[in-house]
């Protein structure tokens, strides 16, 4: 059973982790060949401090506000 785990800062959107999980899935099974209802993804969210990216710490509708 390929697991697929993912660490990235937090702050993405549902449909960015989505789109992820599709991509990710759709060409791990394309390479190995193996069913895609066998691979798992698993994301761990590190929380934003002074080394995540700048598009992550902006205020407003995008990104979560973080203020170093």
């Amino acid at each position: 059973m390929p697991h697929i785990e993912i660490r990235m800062y937090e702050g993405r959107t549902s449909e960015q982790k989505e789109e992820i999980v599709t991509v990710f899935t759709r060409e791990l099974s394309r390479i190995i060949e193996r069913d895609e209802r066998f691979i798992t993804v698993e994301f761990q969210e590190i929380p934003l401090d002074e080394n995540a990216p700048a598009n992550l710490l902006k205020t407003g509708s995008i990104g979560n506000g973080y203020e170093s």
